[in-house]
């Protein structure tokens, strides 16, 4: 019986080594062997479905691990910083130290955990990454970092309610060298705040909702200065050198309109629209504006030069807040653009989460009208990445993003 079991199985090993064989030759040369493979097993016809594997921790698969060499140095250009999702993000250039002649400086990303509300910092150089704070403070949706990161704006909602709660932390950093934890005092800020954006030094800007105007004040909520008053109160706002770029929440189906409003003085003067669906992100000197808006269905974005109203159109079409203006060459721009582009009911789905995208990170020159791709995350990782919230670093040698469809924290290393 033995002896007839194993000649079976050794007749069944020839048959299908021939059978394989036999395929592999006559096949279709032009489909890879993998896939060819593939094709004849069973459930291997369906289509490839882009969701990270998840480990039973939680953690994602190595693939898509952030990957480092012998020298603990991240070994691809695109690499991801935090698995979970995060609430807020700023860069700081920190830590400079001689070298030779010249000297170096380290690019920190400080980010806030959105489940707990605790804050880390990540050297990019090498991954590492240490906690800043542990004071624990669940369930943050947005934060909002003052330049040099050592204040921040957490806003909730209060008891799972539609309730938004907005608290100002201020971080000291430790004087004892034996822990990296920063100390904090915490400030409520009142008002019924719709919208926010960062000045500069301790400026906050927010829309109130409760007053219809929109405020000044410093990071603790003090020397509140109206702005503007407004009928209006459903903005989105954006600094830009002195003035503020406010413009209302985009809908195919609404007129929108965007302004500039000095912070200085108060002035106010309308730059774009009516367009349905206008977004709009100005450059860091505000003498440039992204834009995108809905005509006849189809999504257009365009670049306009406010000093001489010249329009560059950018190609291929994306969203204007899913890019970033470089400050170190002016009319440039960095842009998450969906590999297949912006279909039907853009962008109302995408911002109430029922699309997603899967984008290539492209680098637009306005001035002579050149894109080029500079990493293409679907084919190197396997991973649909829908960019928002992107960051350049003081020296623009790292590009930071946050995934919209898992709200993880990637890196992307442009020098």
């Amino acid at each position: 019986m033995k002896k007839i079991s194993i000649i079976l199985i050794t007749v069944l090993s020839i048959v299908l080594i021939v059978f394989l064989g036999w395929y592999f030759l006559l096949r279709d040369k032009s489909v890879p062997a993998g896939e060819a493979l593939r094709d004849i097993l069973p459930f291997g016809s369906g289509e490839d479905i882009n969701i990270p594997a998840l480990l039973p921790d939680g953690e994602v698969t190595d693939s898509l691990q952030s990957i480092v060499d012998e020298f603990g140095n991240p070994a691809a250009n695109l690499f991801r910083i935090s698995a979970e999702p995060v609430a807020g993000v700023v860069l700081l250039n920190t830590h400079s130290t001689s070298s030779g002649q010249g000297g170096t400086s380290t690019v920190i990303v400080r980010y806030v955990d959105r489940a707990t509300g605790h804050i880390y910092d990540t050297d990019l150089a090498t991954l590492v990454t240490i906690k800043v704070t542990n004071q624990t403070l669940p369930k943050i949706y947005e934060a909002y970092f003052r330049s040099d990161g050592n204040a921040v704006l957490f806003r909730s909602l209060k008891n799972d309610s539609d309730v938004v709660e907005n608290l100002s932390l201020s971080l000291t950093p430790p004087k004892e060298a034996s822990t990296t934890l920063y100390s904090v005092s915490s400030t409520p800020l009142r008002g019924d705040i719709s919208a926010v954006a960062v000045g500069s030094s301790n400026t906050l800007l927010y829309a109130l909702k409760d007053t219809s105007s929109i405020v000044s004040s410093t990071f603790n909520g003090t020397g509140i200065k109206t702005l503007l008053n407004s009928p209006f109160n459903s903005w989105r706002l954006v600094t830009a050198g002195n003035n503020l770029v406010i413009h209302t929440k985009a809908s195919s189906n609404t007129s929108g309109y965007a302004y500039t409003l000095n912070i200085s003085n108060g002035a106010f003067k309308k730059i774009l629209g009516p367009l349905n669906g206008l977004a709009a992100i100005p450059s860091a000197t505000g003498n440039r504006i992204l834009y995108s808006y809905v005509e006849n269905s189809i999504t257009r974005l365009f670049a306009k030069n406010l000093g001489d109203n010249s329009l560059s159109e950018i190609l291929p079409v994306t969203l204007a807040e899913k890019c970033v203006w470089s400050t170190k060459n002016i009319g440039t721009l960095f842009c998450g653009s969906p590999t297949n582009g912006l279909g039907f009911g853009e962008p109302d789905n995408w911002y109430r989460g029922a699309s997603h995208f899967s984008d290539r990170i492209w680098l637009f020159d306005t001035n002579i009208d050149i894109a080029q791709v500079l990493v293409e995350p679907k084919p190197s990782l396997g991973i649909d990445i829908d960019a928002i919230e992107l960051k350049l670093s003081l020296n623009e040698d790292y590009l930071v993003f946050i995934n919209k469809t898992d709200l993880s924290l990637w890196a992307l290393r442009l020098e």
